[in-house]
């Protein structure tokens, strides 16, 4: 009876610990999420460059004429 027991225990704790590395793991929504967030800093990212890119020609004319 107390081997019954030791192994109920024993299941028991292993099934915790597989319960918490599950809510631990992203899940297809959260992987979606974070891929638009990401495409979003992409974006601005592009945006921050070409502006600057801009901003460097100009200047860079302005000071050869």
């Amino acid at each position: 009876m107390a081997a019954v027991d030791t192994d109920t225990l024993n299941f028991e704790s292993r099934l915790s610990a597989l319960e918490e590395r599950s809510n631990s793991q992203a899940t297809k929504e959260d992987l979606a999420i974070l891929r638009a967030d990401l495409m979003t800093v992409k974006a601005d990212l592009i945006k921050w460059f070409i502006g600057t890119q801009i901003a460097l020609a100009a200047l860079i004319i302005y000071l050869v004429q």
